[in-house]
């Protein structure tokens, strides 16, 4: 319901309003406002739900409709953190489901309620699903990672992306294709068919990405955000930054304060 910071299993991420994760692994989840004031973060409001999805195995669509990004997530059986930030959630479609699902958790629990719970979290995945590309916040998610030869589109774009947010944006086009078994020509133009625009602009996108969480939830140096991210210095990547969001670095970050994440 505000901007905010989830803490799991210490890592941070930085959430817009109504952004939604849909993850594995998450143990321990604590939410803390993201505000420009102190009197904002008093206000700021929070709905936390927990749901035990009965998964079938594989997952099909009796529970959700048929799309690889949930379904590769959903039957991993690799243990490992996987998840999936949804963002730009204007319409009302996400926001009805929640209410529904909000007003079912406080019912007393019997098959019945449990029977439309379940419902309902298939329904809520599958409008998260409708037009994804446009809601996926690509580089602040974390794929499951597959072999992606003969994988789907979506399988490819979400494994693509993963390594590329891992490696900070920091990896020649060449190294990338090697890593998933491609030649560089053939690999740029994978790039281009899947996200629409070339691999020199998805790696920046990536970049910036990474220097707006860094920005938000650290307190290191610009100098030393920059050089993580590969930028030759402060300068560049002060310019790069303003160019994408209209802010330079460090107005960016006096424009929020990081409230203590309660423990």
């Amino acid at each position: 319901m505000t901007d905010a910071v989830l803490s799991a299993d210490k890592h941070l991420f930085s959430l817009k309003k109504f952004d939604i994760i849909v993850a594995t692994g998450f143990k321990e989840v604590h939410l803390s406002p993201l505000a420009e004031n102190s009197k904002a973060a008093a206000s700021a409001s929070f709905r936390l739900l927990q749901i035990d999805l009965a998964c079938p195995d594989p997952l099909n669509q009796y529970l959700v409709a048929d799309n690889a990004l949930i379904h590769d997530l959903m039957n991993d059986k690799s243990g490992k953190y996987a998840y999936i930030v949804f963002q730009n959630l204007t319409d009302g479609m996400t926001k009805g489901y929640i209410n529904l699902l909000e007003i079912l958790a406080k019912r007393d629990k019997d098959e019945y309620n449990d029977f439309q719970v379940q419902r309902l979290a298939g329904l809520l995945l599958t409008e998260l699903l409708h037009q994804h590309w446009q809601k996926i916040s690509k580089s602040r998610s974390n794929f499951p990672r597959k072999n992606v030869r003969h994988a789907n589109r979506d399988t490819q774009s979400g494994a693509i992306m993963t390594y590329l947010t891992q490696k900070n944006g920091q990896v020649s086009l060449k190294e990338a294709a090697e890593y998933f078994g491609y030649q560089a020509n053939y690999f740029s133009r994978l790039c281009r068919k899947l996200f629409a625009t070339d691999f020199v602009h998805l790696r920046r996108n990536i970049r910036i990405n990474l220097a707006e969480d860094q920005l938000l939830l650290t307190n290191k140096k610009l100098e030393e955000i920059a050089d993580e991210l590969g930028y030759q210095d402060l300068s560049s990547f002060s310019k790069a930054f303003a160019e994408s969001t209209g802010l330079s670095p460090g107005k960016y970050r006096k424009k929020y304060t990081l409230n203590q994440i309660n423990t």
